[in-house]
């Protein structure tokens, strides 16, 4: 017996020391193979793009990456699982990159020299609001990121919050994108200036003085741009002041009376393969005070001298003013005269041309609109896109973000509007408009015949007839956005959306066309939508009514059959 058992016993060990050696020995070799990740979320917020993809992959010399970030345990409950989230993100990059993505996580916290370095780059912790054992409080904690390549200074992302994760991959991808280049892209921006008031010209002409010059109104832009680490430079698109050879990117805001010879210079830079933005309006609107309170809304229709360009890509902004029933209320100054003395005060108006375009209203599908927040599309119209001249050219054509579904147009007429104007209209046979649209592919020559027009002030003697340039089609980008004085410094100042907006255009089109595929990628919210009375009483049944009525029919059916099989037990006893 005793025997048996110590057999028994032997064989079990041995058994149990093979079973172990078996599974270290599988474990060994599985963790030097790639068995392949896999997403089942429903975004796809763990899985990399195949444009940061491309990107990481072509990266040739290491790329070192910190991310300072506060300890978990000193972390709110909000942010204590940012650190793994962004650790698991950068170990994807890590690995798609072949290992020249590098990265390592530094708590400058309790380290004062460390702290110093940081804040001198940037980087600073900042308050977060706290919750612990019932009591409210405000802490501060660090959550950045310094992206380092070479010699090069440091790109940074001063604050990282469970928000930013949904864009952190292009984040990461576009400073790459910057720190990789060999030299600063350059952009030209072409921008009309605010042109001095008649009356008060004249006022200066009758006083013997020089009227002042036009009012520079796009100086914001171009300092968002040069913050980024852009080379802007101002073009006029005349014969001294040309768009540059060398240049990535033009932009072109608020064009005004553009001639042929300039259109044909804007046509001849995409040609050769530059990218373009164009963020051009109809109208412009006065607002004045009226007798009775409130204010006359005047429209006046400009000469942007874009549209025939834009005609020949198969593309066009609408000459109607553009209503939306989804508008923001804006503070207008005006002068008022209150017993005897005239003061200046600010009144709320409400109007449809004043339009606001709200995050549902983007298009996630590309980075433009990544991070982007609510946005005044002011005194803006509508974009009309020819699709079939679209597919004969190969065109793709991606609206960036459209209206609300409540638009409506009316016919333009100068002097003010009538208040039937601002009235939505329901036989509009608009909804979700298109308001930027990016075009991308081999555009047409839009100056593919005749001679080169010779610029305005060159007199008829010096005029001659050259040949128009051949070109080879090249792949390119152009942005075409229905609205210029969403751009110009009084919105800019105010509104972050804006701001933004146009930094991401100007990234995706000069830093590479793999940028803008790069999405930004948000968990999926389930909320529970609206619940009627009726539904409400149906589970307020299912789950108070219905159970106890199910345990009560399940005994009833029990307490039945145990008595038919005692009947059937005692009738089987007397027979």
């Amino acid at each position: 017996m005793a025997t048996t058992r110590t057999r028994f016993q032997l064989r079990f060990g041995l058994t149990a020391a093979i079973l172990f050696a078996i599974v270290v020995l599988f474990n060994a070799v599985l963790s030097s193979m790639d068995v392949g990740r896999f997403d089942l979320t429903d975004a796809g917020i763990y899985t990399i793009s195949p444009a940061a993809k491309r990107v990481l992959s072509e990266l040739k010399v290491p790329v070192e990456v910190k991310l300072y970030i506060t300890a978990k345990e000193e972390m709110p409950s909000g942010l204590q699982t940012i650190e793994r989230d962004v650790v698991d993100k950068l170990s994807e990059f890590n690995v798609v990159s072949g290992g020249n993505l590098r990265f390592r996580v530094v708590d400058p916290s309790d380290d004062e020299d460390l702290k110093n370095k940081v804040a001198a780059k940037g980087i600073r912790p900042f308050q977060v609001q706290s919750i612990e054992k019932d009591a409210m409080g405000i802490k501060l904690v660090y959550s950045a990121m310094e992206i380092a390549y070479k010699e090069k200074e440091p790109e940074i992302i001063p604050q990282i919050l469970p928000e930013s994760l949904a864009t952190l991959e292009y984040d990461v991808c576009s400073a790459i994108t910057r720190l990789t280049r060999d030299r600063d892209p350059l952009v030209a921006v072409y921008a009309s200036r605010q042109g001095v008031d008649p009356q008060l010209m004249q006022m200066y002409l009758q006083m013997g003085q020089q009227p002042p010059e036009p009012q520079e109104v796009f100086e914001q832009a171009q300092q968002i741009l040069r913050g980024e680490s852009y080379e802007v430079r101002r073009v006029e698109i005349t014969k001294d002041s040309p768009i540059p050879e060398d240049a990535t990117t033009l932009l072109v805001l608020a064009p005004k009376n553009l001639e042929e010879r300039q259109l044909y210079e804007i046509n001849r830079f995409v040609q050769q393969g530059g990218r373009l933005i164009v963020a051009s309006q109809r109208f412009d609107y006065n607002y004045s005070p009226g007798r009775q309170g409130g204010f006359n809304i005047s429209s006046q229709e400009v000469n942007s001298g874009i549209d025939p360009l834009l005609t020949k890509w198969g593309i066009s902004i609408s000459d109607r003013p553009l209503m939306d029933a989804n508008n923001e209320v804006l503070a207008i100054p005006s002068t008022r005269n209150f017993g005897g003395m005239r003061l200046q005060v600010s009144e709320p108006v409400q109007a449809p041309i004043q339009i606001k375009v709200t995050t549902d209203q983007l298009n996630d599908g590309i980075s433009i609109a990544n991070g982007v927040s609510d946005m005044l599309y002011l005194w803006g119209s509508r974009l009309e896109v020819d699709q079939s001249f679209m597919d004969e050219h190969e065109l793709q054509a991606t609206p960036v973000f459209r209206s609300s579904s409540s638009v409506w147009e009316i016919e333009a007429s100068p002097g003010p509007l009538s208040p039937s104007a601002f009235v939505p209209d329901p036989d509009s046979e608009l909804s979700e408009e298109p308001l930027a649209v990016l075009i991308r592919g081999k555009l047409p020559n839009a100056f593919a015949e005749g001679t080169i027009p010779a610029w305005a002030d060159t007199p008829d003697s010096a005029r001659t007839e050259e040949p128009v340039e051949t070109f080879e089609p090249v792949e390119t980008s152009v942005l075409v956005v229905g609205c210029s004085k969403m751009f110009d410094d009084s919105l800019l100042q105010g509104i972050q959306g804006n701001g933004l907006m146009l930094l991401n255009a100007v990234d995706a089109l000069t830093l590479g066309g793999d940028l803008i595929e790069i999405r930004a990628k948000a968990t999926a919210t389930r909320a529970i939508g609206p619940v009627s009375d009726g539904q409400k009483l149906f589970y307020r049944f299912l789950t108070i009514g219905l159970m106890p009525l199910l345990i009560a029919a399940f005994g009833a059916f029990r307490m039945m059959r145990r008595r038919r099989e005692e009947a059937d037990f005692l009738a089987a006893q007397g027979g």
